[in-house]
């Protein structure tokens, strides 16, 4: 039963919670889920979750558990059932301490026994064995035994010597070594080292990259997974009720957590279409009216005169009609027509030079024939 404290009085709307929760039919099993989180910012720790079955990757997210998966699983004994019935929110444990664990296990450890015997003692000596894998607390900090010293592989010694080869090999030699290991070994570490030396030939001193072992097995690693992935992605194409099963024959620890990831697809931003930029002077003069139409703060009248310029304006669009400017200088005035695509700019400057003091006809129209007879767009 879940334990309220001695002598703890509860509300109305807590007691009529309980009792709501008290009345709904037990779950008849449940499972909890046991991960290890390594030394971050933080001390390494051992998650439990309570009702591991309702925990989704997204729920362990704080916890920077979202992709990882359980060492350890075992079923819920019924006192546990019945304490975590109440639950309005998904419940967890954390342990820095192995102790702690251990100690607070064997009491569900015996409870399981009590119902299935056998089964809480097989849990606990399943646990037992991850003592040694998993470092909590002080133990992280341990000095452990002097490994021995291992012998070398080929693979290393070989890499070894090219690594000091490398500089001083031409671009024949390099091929000449990777169709060798093609016909050989095939090792994938060895092969991407000879491709980089090779891609080095034809690099300039500053470019150069020379890998180390670690950089090479990461980019095996990459190359294996990507192939894996592609795999499964065109397995799963072809037959995806069976999909499974034909994996499993080329990899067989694979599982259905690593096909999702496999299948997922991240989301791909779309592309902001590109408009070019509105310089003619008809579709500027459209865009201002509209946006005075779209303030708002206009009266009947003036939406009326707003309203049939655009028309105005968007039928001579249409039409492509020239651009009539009527000019009146000293008394006399003459109406200079402008293509219908020139550039709202450009008509303003003209205004300008039409506008300048002691301008005339005669300068004004040297202007003009230039803008018309000029080949630049204007």
């Amino acid at each position: 039963m879940v334990k309220i404290k001695e002598g703890y009085v509860m509300t109305a709307s807590e007691k009529a919670e309980y009792d709501r929760m008290n009345a709904l039919p037990r779950k008849t099993s449940g499972r909890v889920d046991y991960y290890f989180k390594p030394q971050t910012k933080y001390p390494p720790r051992i998650y439990v979750f309570m009702d591991a079955e309702l925990w989704r990757d997204r729920n362990r997210r704080p916890m920077g558990l979202h992709t990882a998966f359980p060492f350890l699983s075992r079923p819920m004994n019924q006192e546990e059932i019945e304490y975590h019935h109440f639950n309005w929110r998904l419940c967890y444990h954390q342990y820095e301490d192995w102790d702690k664990l251990l100690y607070a296990e064997q009491q569900e450890a015996d409870e399981l026994d009590k119902e299935n015997p056998g089964t809480g003692t097989t849990f606990l000596n399943k646990l037992l064995g991850f003592r040694q894998r998993y470092s909590l607390g002080s133990a992280c900090f341990s000095q452990s035994a002097p490994k021995p010293e291992l012998c070398e592989s080929a693979e290393s010694k070989y890499f070894r010597e090219l690594s000091l080869l490398a500089k001083s090999m031409t671009a024949k030699e390099i091929v000449g070594l990777m169709e060798a290991e093609q016909k050989g070994l095939n090792r994938p570490v060895i092969l991407l080292l000879l491709r980089q030396y090779l891609k080095n030939k034809s690099l300039s001193e500053d470019k150069k990259v020379w890998p180390d072992k670690a950089y090479i097995q990461r980019k095996v690693e990459q190359s294996q997974m990507r192939t894996r992935r592609n795999f499964v992605r065109r397995t799963y194409h072809k037959n995806p009720l069976f999909a499974m099963q034909e994996i499993q024959l080329r990899y067989p620890d694979y599982n259905e957590a690593m096909l999702l990831n496999d299948l997922a697809v991240k989301s791909r931003t779309e592309k902001r279409k590109k408009h070019k930029p509105i310089t003619d002077l008809r579709r500027c003069q459209l865009e201002k009216l509209s946006a005075r139409l779209r303030s708002g703060a206009l009266d009947e009248q003036e939406y009326h005169q707003t309203c049939c310029k655009m028309v105005m304006l968007q039928n001579a669009h249409d039409h492509r009609l020239p651009i009539p400017l009527t000019v009146t200088l000293n008394k006399q005035t003459l109406v200079y027509s402008f293509g219908w695509r020139i550039r709202e700019n450009e008509v303003k400057s003209f205004v300008g030079l039409a506008n300048s003091k002691g301008m005339t006809h005669e300068e004004l129209g040297k202007k003009y024939q230039e803008m018309v007879s000029s080949n630049y767009s204007y």
